[in-house]
């Protein structure tokens, strides 16, 4: 076993004990758990070594030792950095058993309706009302010219897209409209309490609504969406036998991988 392997594996092993336990662990604790026979001599150099890099720290002189926030950045990075998110990961037919269990994790959660649907045409009402057409649903808007001409050149746009083009340009009202009709596709929302710790100011209402995940470009998210020590999930679900977008955040210490499993397990 090479220096790099023992750092990685005491480091991984701190981690997995911290997610299972959710409390400081010593030297010897972690050579009589750990899968590998070690010295606790050895462990203690180790401890040392990552204490200086920054990747664990101790809270008190008489406690063992945590993982950073920054050690957690990059365990998460590494467990999810490999799976394809846009693919359909989780099936999910119990919303009571869903709910216990962002309970159970202290996670927020928020499933949501498919909202891939492009702009197909616009038409003029006698001059009073734009009518916009999507795939699926429709959406109507004051007539203003200026507005008609701007969005003929957007046809074939997705939703999402031309709602990041509102706030770009300022059509407050077409952006209001579309988070309208992407409130009402909302199908489970839990925990929205903890959208107050995730953030530091005014921006904890951005998560409370499925706008929130054009912010979330990949599948796992960090800061700066969220304060230093949280962190989301976008996961393709299917909710019911609908075709569904799940966001699921907290702390960066909380066990996501048990989460997902317990999810699949009932499922």
């Amino acid at each position: 076993m090479n220096r790099v392997n023992k750092r990685d594996l005491i480091l991984n092993s701190i981690i997995k004990a911290y997610l299972n336990n959710n409390s400081p662990i010593g030297s010897s604790e972690l050579g009589s758990i750990m899968n590998v026979a070690m010295p606790a001599s050895t462990i203690r150099v180790y401890f040392k070594k990552l204490s200086d890099e920054g990747a664990i720290t101790q809270l008190h002189i008489s406690s063992g030792r945590i993982p950073t926030v920054r050690a957690m950045t990059d365990y998460w990075n590494d467990v999810f950095g490999e799976i394809n998110f846009d693919k359909v990961l989780l099936y999910i037919k119990n919303e009571f058993m869903l709910k216990s269990l962002c309970d159970k994790f202290e996670l927020y959660c928020m499933v949501f309706g498919d909202f891939k649907q492009e702009l197909d045409e616009i038409l003029n009402v006698n001059n009073k009302f734009l009518l916009l057409n999507f795939t699926n649903d429709e959406l109507v808007l004051k007539y203003d010219i200026r507005v008609e001409k701007f969005l003929k050149n957007l046809i074939g746009i997705d939703l999402d897209k031309l709602e990041l083009v509102c706030s770009q340009v300022g059509l407050s009202e077409l952006k209001g409209k579309i988070r309208e009709l992407k409130r009402t596709k909302i199908y489970f929302q839990e925990n929205e309490i903890l959208a107050f710790k995730m953030f530091d100011d005014e921006r904890f209402k951005m998560i409370l609504e499925p706008s929130f995940a054009t912010k979330m470009q990949q599948g796992l998210s960090f800061a700066p969406i969220f304060t230093e020590d949280f962190m989301g999930l976008k996961i393709n679900v299917n909710y019911q036998d609908k075709p569904s977008t799940m966001i699921c955040a907290g702390s960066v210490y909380i066990d996501y991988v048990k989460f997902l499993n317990q999810i699949k397990e009932v499922a």
